[in-house]
């Protein structure tokens, strides 16, 4: 694995937060990211393929994540620690 795909599967790990998807969608999708690390482009993780990420992703059963529970709560209700956190959709934003 290069730096670059292990980057960019950290990014989509990091992303999908504890959730799952297809091995050939995952595949495809540290493919689009690794080309986007390449070309410098920002954010890395753009709304459209963060739209992709979420339509294709899956909760684990019987373990909500915190986006989950935000979702159903209301992010305003939280106070933990992870409310302390940037929101996933400006994930990928930031130059490395």
């Amino acid at each position: 694995m290069t730096p670059s795909q292990f980057t960019a599967e950290s990014l989509l790990r990091t992303y999908l937060s504890g959730r799952s998807m297809p091995k050939i969608l995952r595949d495809a999708i540290v493919w689009s990211i690794e080309v986007r690390l390449a070309r410098g482009d920002t954010p890395t993780l753009d709304e459209t393929l963060r739209t992709d990420i979420d339509n294709h992703a899956v909760e684990p059963p019987g373990q909500p994540t915190v986006c989950a529970l935000l979702r159903r709560f209301g992010e305003a209700e939280d106070t933990t620690h992870a409310s302390s956190r940037p929101s996933h959709r400006a994930f990928g934003t930031s130059v490395y």
